[in-house]
């Protein structure tokens, strides 16, 4: 590829912020530049009022208050250039902080504000059914909550885009012409493209170049209105117009900027996330079969909406491209794309079939069953250990994998989760245990489950038919729940979390497996992301008491009934924090006595920075993988606590064929 790829996760996130605090010192620089060209601008046309009024009157003695006005005028006034200046910058930072007010919904609203569909769960025709599935598979190969799903109807070219803040807010959403002319393998190339920008920290910064954008381009799309609003008045007319045409020009000149801001960030992410794409798939044909039909197109990537011009950065191809300066393109050059993908490309495109494509089949290994709990063979444990931090946000050879689990469900409770009540229905049912004493606690409490729509006796059935479902599917579950329960109302998620905290507690104990989940699930519905979330820990010391708490809760979920084993689990982990195991017995194993601690240091330890995440994953798998083995449970809780902390690992554990 064009640009080294790290393969590391923790690397990656870095890189982003480092990107996010480029484009902050370039919105700097482009408003300092915008605010001085607009206060002379305003200041030239108040000299033109001026003397439209001194010289074009005929009246002698008001003509002559205004040639005194002139006599005293200066250009470069330092009080004027301060408070104007102080003005227009409010407004611009005002017009921006609008825009990102509305984007800090997430990735929904931002498709939402292009004039894109959600794709419902239970849909029934054949392309949107194909497009959700191969999502899915996505989703879970990265270990990360299944996205919502949009579409774009009225455009028939091929592209798209991923948008969001944080993994538990993230949208895909596709053109409709990429849902009809791509065939599988392209569109899962195109999928594992755009979540590659979920995977390398890139959506938020582009999230946040949009609202940045609108702030820049705000002047240039007043004076447009102001230009088009109608008459004028004759006395003011040449300043009126004059001050409108320079803030169209002011305009231009802001979206010239942007468009550079757009470049100088967008072109690099587009190298890794095809690169990523391959690594992910290990199929470059896919990705690049879909670059070819769009270079095969008249009309290439183009998004007609013009509302998708502040976004043409977010999207898998030009959405926008620039008639004659190519250097303001956002994405590379689509055949430097291909060549790099497929070598031999001879550079003549292949026609595009006008009819629709038929889907494939889902799935096309043949199912035998499954039998899930081998832990990943080839390797010593302890070499595992150490190589878990470097699978973190990296599905690497996982597809397959993916496409098994979502197999090995249930096909009824699969569709299930497709609905909100479904989805909250599949949830309940898998905590609630297998104690009966604990059922009429648990039935009145589930019938106060505003989004079961008093339909208790589901979560029951489907508790009876998941019963023996095994510890590895929970998690995908659960991860193929939440787009269902994310559009559910406000009231309904508080109160869906409130029946969770019920069933958890109903046997008066809360394991950390649950604790997780919980935690995941309150995350995922009441998130309240800031567009610009800054780190706040960059030191062990400031979160050492939090990490020694959940070590503590790890090794104790492993070795609940052997304490001395679960202590040497907590050494193992601690062991790989130096600055924490060399000031014992201050940071020592603990018994976690209440669930309140595990979830303030979840809580806390999700402000801290990647280097010190980074630490905390390996040091987790220390200790998960401590006495030579793991088990599902562990690897699954492993799982749990990474994706808490914004670092989703894919599966641990390998499903065989059953003999």
């Amino acid at each position: 590829m064009a640009a080294k790829l790290s393969t590391n996760f923790f690397a990656r996130q870095e890189r982003a912020r480092r990107n996010c605090r480029n484009q902050l010192i370039l919105f700097v620089f482009a408003i300092s530049f915008i605010v001085f060209i607009t206060a002379s601008a305003i200041r030239l046309a108040w000299y033109l009022y001026l003397s439209t009024h001194a010289y074009g009157t005929f009246n002698t003695v008001e003509a002559n208050r205004y040639v005194q006005k002139l006599t005293t005028f200066t250009f470069f006034e330092p009080a004027y250039f301060f408070f104007m200046s102080l003005a227009i910058l409010i407004i611009i930072l005002s017009a921006s902080l609008y825009k990102m007010t509305i984007l800090q919904k997430g990735g929904a609203a931002v498709a939402e504000m292009l004039g894109a569909r959600r794709i419902e769960g239970k849909t029934e025709n054949s392309m949107e059914c194909r497009l959700m599935n191969v999502v899915e598979e996505m989703a879970i190969a990265s270990g990360i909550p299944v996205p919502q799903v949009f579409v774009l109807d009225m455009e028939k070219n091929i592209n798209a885009f991923a948008a969001g803040l944080e993994f538990n807010d993230a949208a895909v959403t596709v053109t409709s012409g990429a849902l009809t002319r791509l065939t599988r393998d392209e569109l899962q190339g195109v999928i594992a493209h755009e979540f590659s920008h979920i995977l390398n920290g890139d959506m938020r910064l582009n999230v946040q170049l949009i609202g940045i954008l609108y702030g820049i381009l705000f002047l240039g799309i007043a004076g447009q209105k102001f230009l088009s609003g109608g008459r004028v008045s004759l006395r003011a007319g040449l300043p009126a117009v004059v001050a409108g045409f320079l803030l169209v020009v002011i305009g231009y000149a802001g979206s010239f900027i942007g468009r550079l801001m757009q470049c100088s960030i967008s072109r690099q992410q587009e190298y890794l996330a095809d690169a990523s794409a391959v690594q992910f798939t290990r199929n470059p044909l896919g990705l690049a079969g879909a670059l070819k039909k769009i270079g095969a197109s008249a009309f290439g990537s183009r998004i007609q909406s013009a509302e998708a011009r502040q976004a043409s950065h977010l999207f898998f191809s030009e959405s926008h491209p620039a008639m004659w300066f190519s250097f303001l393109d956002t994405h590379p050059p689509i055949l430097t794309r291909i060549h790099l993908l497929d070598p031999s490309f001879d550079g003549k495109f292949p026609k595009i079939q006008t009819e629709l494509l038929a889907p494939k089949p889902m799935y096309s290994e043949p199912y035998a069953g499954t039998r899930i709990g081998k832990a990943l063979s080839g390797a010593t444990p302890s070499l595992l250990a150490s190589e878990v931090k470097d699978i973190v946000g990296n599905p690497n050879h996982h597809f397959g994998q993916s496409q098994t689990i979502l197999n090995t469900l249930p096909e009824d409770i699969h569709h299930a989760v497709k609905s909100p009540q479904g989805a909250a229905a599949v949830i309940f049912a898998l905590l609630l245990g297998n104690d009966e004493s604990r059922r009429f606690q648990q039935e009145n409490a589930l019938k106060r489950a505003l989004v079961l729509r008093e339909n208790v006796s589901m979560v029951f059935q489907m508790h009876a038919q998941l019963s023996g479902l095994s510890n590895s599917l929970k998690l995908p579950l659960l991860e193929l729940a939440m787009p269902s329960l994310s559009v559910i109302t406000g009231m309904e998620k508080r109160n869906f979390l409130l029946i969770l905290d019920s069933l958890i507690h109903a046997d008066g104990k809360v394991n950390l497996l649950e604790l997780s989940i919980a935690w995941i699930l309150e995350k995922h519905l009441n998130s309240s992301e800031d567009l610009f979330q800054t780190i706040k820990k960059f030191s062990y010391g400031q979160v050492g008491l939090d990490i020694v708490i959940l070590l503590s809760a790890l090794a104790s979920a492993g070795h609940a009934e052997n304490r001395d084993e679960a202590q040497r689990a907590f050494d193992a982990g601690l062991g790989r924090i130096p600055e924490l195991a060399a000031r014992k017995p201050v940071f020592s194993f603990q018994e976690v006595d209440s669930c309140a601690n595990v979830n303030r240091a979840l809580k806390d330890l999700t402000d801290a920075s990647y280097k010190i995440k980074e630490s905390i994953i390996d040091a987790c798998a220390h200790c998960a993988f401590a006495d030579n083995k793991i088990t599902v449970e562990e690897g699954e809780l492993l799982r749990v606590v990474a994706l808490a902390l914004q670092c989703p690992m894919p599966p641990l554990v390998a499903l065989t064929k059953q003999e």
